[in-house]
């Protein structure tokens, strides 16, 4: 077992500890003293009204943002005794996001966007392109791979950002609204297919969400309210 793995088990892939975020300006806390922990494979949602402060907490536990005070931890590495090269570099290889809107990029095929992860980490680009073919193949989309995000569906635009976030298999795919953009029926395809390779390949998974027929399909449910996390 990879010390990654034993590090998952034992302490989490992902979590956070008397997390605080205040935004200058603002007299309250948006988050107020967050307990979290994400073990590997473990599915979570997290609801709450618009503005509680969900997409901010997930941006915290991506370490996308700093928090005020508390503590994020990654693999049991804490990212404020990082420096920006190692965090990013823990961050890029550990997590995955897919976020409300797919943020493909426009000029390039769907393989192209896929494999960008990886050609960026400078990996051979037959070995990069056969990675993103075999997990587009995995989402449905083997018909598609030469298609520009722009001749897809909106559904088959979000499997194909559910295809970037796990080309470079993560520990944790970090979702923030990811059918929030979808009409009803495309949704629960596409929250399905997540938790389906959630399942197959053991990635953690945590998705925020304001559908709570979506949230239920979940393993815990949370809810943020006032600045804390709810159990539900």
């Amino acid at each position: 077992m990879s010390d990654a793995a034993v590090q998952a088990g034992s302490n989490g892939v992902v979590s956070c500890a008397g997390l605080y975020k205040t935004y200058h300006g603002l007299d309250v806390a948006v988050l107020n003293g967050i307990d979290l922990t994400v073990g590997a494979g473990e599915q979570i949602a997290i609801v709450g009204s618009s503005g509680s402060g969900k997409s901010t907490l997930l941006h915290l536990l991506g370490g996308l943002d700093a928090p005020t005070a508390g503590e994020v931890r990654i693999l049991n590495q804490d990212l404020s005794r990082l420096n920006e090269t190692k965090k990013g570099y823990l961050r890029n290889r550990s997590l995955g996001f897919v976020y409300q809107f797919h943020h493909l990029l426009a000029e390039f095929t769907a393989l192209e966007n896929v494999a960008l992860p990886l050609l960026i980490r400078r990996m051979a680009r037959d070995q990069a392109f056969k990675r993103a073919a075999a997990i587009l193949t995995e989402v449905g989309l083997q018909h598609r791979l030469e298609h520009m995000p722009g001749e897809l569906s909106g559904g088959e635009r979000q499997r194909a950002a559910l295809a970037r976030a796990l080309v470079s298999e993560p520990q944790c795919i970090l979702a923030d609204e990811p059918t929030g953009n979808l009409d009803r029926h495309t949704a629960h395809a596409v929250f399905d297919l997540l938790l389906g390779l959630n399942q197959d390949q053991q990635r953690s998974l945590v998705v925020v969400t304001h559908d709570m027929e979506l949230a239920k399909k979940m393993q815990r449910q949370y809810q943020l309210v006032d600045g804390k996390l709810l159990p539900l």
